[in-house]
């Protein structure tokens, strides 16, 4: 992937402005959580202690705003500061106004006025035009956000030239007539994942990198691709000095793995609590017992009483100790529930994919599915149920990705890293085999 040697910013001299909007006061705006967590992780990948490029202080986030005089302030401000870089990033919703000129929705922005409650795009552009900063970087998670970079390249134009005097970049989410896309209940938009997914690979990535990289995933599920514009050899800048690792990402066992982990252990406190309950409701049986059938009788029904209950306590004990853990790494992909676990090596795998439902249901959301090689023998181990539904012995349902807390796109970009070109959208799958649906 490496297309050039990766160059470094000077962070005392470099500053950053994030912006996003998740809530809107239009009805006609529907909110976006997962603008949050673009913000608060993107700015620990920029500001990451070990391997990010700023300190906290010279990122400065705008969450939620209402106005244009917060961001025009913020924007100023960055542009009069920075010397060596400026990055702006705005994620939430992009409008077009009756010019189908791109403006970036803010809380309170009125959808059938969007030229006076929008921030423009080519305002921002505008701001990163005067400021002296050697390298501008304009980084757009929103709807139409394509605009932007067709802008840029309009021959002749004051904007245009504006921007050549230095090296600039403009990386967006998406085409010029194509909507963004946040997946419902993920933690991020499917851009911004892509872009830390990118910023957390073990070496550091190039903006052209990074644009090839969140490219390769979007095309992958389907969405549309991003757009660059670069400008003076701006592309062969980092934005970190290595792997950070974003929230909520895959849990990593160790450098030759990914593992997805979906429940803790059981913290002391509970056992003891279930441990008095227990003790408790044996109290009270014994109790009704002496008043009702006599003590023989109270025996008898106390003794089997605590056998049964002693052996649920256990169970649920012993339950909430399992770890239900999803394992990616070089050698295949496996399960690990407690003691019991599943494998499937790569070499006997023709390609992998999560479908949206498992075949045949209507409640069973995010299945991962592996389809085997002819000549392979089927492994053991991995969930009965839904595999009695499949259309045929070569494929294997290795889970449901809510049972490992694995986030779809993490898992592929995992996936990806260690089998290659194994990996098959929702889409592909059923175009392959409309059994499936």
């Amino acid at each position: 992937m490496r297309q050039s040697a990766p160059r470094f910013p000077d962070g005392d001299a470099s500053r950053a402005v994030l912006i996003g909007c998740s809530d809107f006061d239009d009805i006609d705006l529907p909110a976006i959580p997962a603008v949050k967590s673009n913000l608060t992780d993107l700015r620990s990948a920029l500001t990451d202690q070990t391997h990010g490029i700023l300190p906290p202080e010279h990122c400065r986030v705008l969450a939620d705003p209402a106005d244009h005089r917060s961001v025009g302030m913020a924007l100023a401000q960055a542009a009069r500061e920075a010397d060596d870089l400026l990055l702006v990033y705005y994620t939430g919703h992009g409008l077009l106004d009756e010019d189908g000129l791109l403006h970036l929705a803010l809380s309170s922005t009125d959808p059938g006025h969007v030229g006076f409650t929008g921030v423009p795009a080519d305002l921002v552009k505008r701001y990163l035009g005067r400021a002296r900063a050697r390298l501008r970087v304009l980084v757009l998670d929103c709807c139409f956000s394509g605009r932007a970079v067709a802008a840029m390249t309009e021959s002749g134009s004051l904007l245009s030239a504006q921007l050549e005097v230095s090296g600039t970049y403009t990386l967006t989410s998406t085409t010029a007539t194509a909507p963004s896309h946040a997946p419902p209940g993920q933690r991020h938009s499917a851009f911004t994942a892509a872009l830390l997914d990118a910023l957390n690979q073990p070496e550091p990535l190039t903006l052209d990198d990074i644009h090839q990289h969140i490219d390769t995933v979007l095309h992958g599920m389907g969405l549309p691709r991003p757009q660059r514009r670069s400008v003076n050899a701006a592309g062969d800048l980092a934005l970190v000095r290595g792997p950070v690792q974003p929230q909520a990402g895959p849990q990593t066992g160790n450098e030759g793995e990914i593992r997805f982990r979906q429940q803790p252990p059981v913290p002391p406190a509970n056992r003891l609590r279930d441990t008095v309950l227990y003790i408790l409701m044996l109290a009270v049986l014994i109790a009704t017992g002496v008043l009702f059938e006599g003590w023989f009788a109270t025996l008898i029904a106390a003794a089997g009483t605590a056998l049964f209950l002693g052996l649920v306590l256990l169970l649920l004990l012993l339950r909430r100790d399992v770890h239900y853990d999803l394992v990616v790494n070089g050698d295949g992909l496996g399960t690990e529930h407690g003691t019991h676990s599943a494998h499937m090596p790569w070499k006997d795998v023709e390609f992998v994919g999560v479908l949206r439902r498992a075949p045949g249901t209507v409640l069973v959301p995010n299945v991962l599915i592996v389809r085997l090689k002819a000549d392979a023998p089927r492994p053991t181990g991995f969930h009965k149920r839904l595999n009695r539904r499949l259309p045929d012995q070569r494929y294997v349902i290795a889970g449901m990705l809510g049972t490992y807390g694995a986030d779809p796109m993490r898992l592929r970009s995992a996936i990806e890293h260690f089998a290659g070109g194994l990996y098959r959208t929702d889409q592909q799958l059923l175009e392959m085999d409309p059994r499936l649906r």
